[in-house]
């Protein structure tokens, strides 16, 4: 009898070391699981903050060009007479530009001071495109900008446009000034 008892006692011990054994794959398992969906969330935010750093880098260089071209329209105000028309069209002063059109600075003489042209339609450059859009000015009565009045031929409403894609979705920075004939 005591023999079989030593044997019973040998077979249960068998059948918790196997019990203990299929709960441990288990849990190698489930393991697994939790690891591979943490991974899958760290890398879906690892690939969404380096998409958010590059559209902010383009970002930063669309506003770089469009204050560029913003200084070069200032420039190109300064160094032509407002109502200036040249048969070229590149130094027609803005009192003479056509509203509602894009043009875009160009650079017309190697001299110093530089001085700047605008040219009918938009640039493309390293993938971003630019263009300023003028648009005519009206006063009302207190001699105050408004969206409709009298109009004002020496005054000029620029809207400088810088525009690129990333993803398949286009983004746009905006800049925008008032222009006088202040000669």
């Amino acid at each position: 009898m005591l023999y079989l008892h030593r044997f019973n006692k040998v077979q249960q011990k068998t059948v918790q070391a196997s019990h203990h054994t299929g709960l441990t794959i288990i849990e190698l398992l489930v393991a697994i699981g939790i690891i591979g969906i943490a991974f899958v969330a760290v890398w879906g935010l690892l690939s969404s903050s380096l998409g958010i750093s590059a559209l902010q880098k383009q970002t930063f260089n669309a506003t770089a060009i469009a204050q560029e071209t913003m200084e070069a329209l200032r420039n190109f105000r300064d160094g032509v007479a407002w109502n200036n028309d040249d048969a070229a069209d590149i130094l027609d002063g803005l009192g003479i530009r056509v509203a509602g059109n894009y043009y875009h600075p160009v650079k017309t003489g190697s001299g110093s001071p530089l001085q700047w042209g605008l040219i009918p339609g938009q640039e493309t450059i390293n993938g971003f495109t630019r263009g300023i859009l003028f648009s005519n000015v009206f006063r009302d009565g207190n001699d105050n900008i408004s969206i409709s009045g009298t109009a004002d031929p020496d005054t000029k409403k620029a809207e400088i446009v810088v525009s690129w894609n990333h993803r398949g979705q286009t983004y746009q920075v905006r800049l925008v000034t008032y222009l006088t004939n202040w000669k």
